[in-house]
């Protein structure tokens, strides 16, 4: 009996191996075999590992909202995408940045402002005076 579930073990993984030695992932190729030829032509197209970095680095300097991007996202899971309100959550698109920036420091000292005032005290006391800041900018931009 071990005989033959050793072999069946043995049959089996010789198998996927074979099989799948060349198994492409999403369209790639296997990247394990990257480097020679393959690997100059990536790092002349795409640049070198640290060079990457650097490029992501100025990206993120270039944009003002970088650091509050992240964030945004939350916000627009019930505020929408464009800040154009969902349901019962209000729209923020046109809104000054005063007025943003009052309505979350409101939020985050848990005072009541609306309805949903306990809804963004959780969300609005994580922020720190820069993000309220900076995202009162981005929404007046929107």
């Amino acid at each position: 009996m071990k005989g033959y579930i050793l072999f069946t073990t043995t049959a089996l993984i010789t198998t996927i191996a074979v099989a799948y030695t060349n198994l492409e992932y999403r369209g790639q190729p296997n990247n394990t075999s990257c480097y020679g030829e393959c690997y100059a032509e990536y790092v002349a197209i795409n640049g070198t590992p640290a060079e990457i970095e650097q490029k992501k680095k100025e990206l993120a300097a270039a944009d003002e909202f970088s650091t509050i991007r992240s964030l945004w996202a939350g916000c627009a899971a019930c505020h929408g995408q464009e800040g154009q309100g969902m349901a019962v959550f209000p729209a923020l698109k046109g809104s000054s940045a005063d007025y943003i920036e009052n309505r979350l420091y409101a939020y985050r000292n848990k005072e009541t402002v609306g309805n949903m005032s306990s809804t963004m005290w959780a969300q609005a006391g994580q922020l720190t005076d820069q993000q309220i800041t900076t995202i009162g900018k981005y929404i007046e931009t929107l």
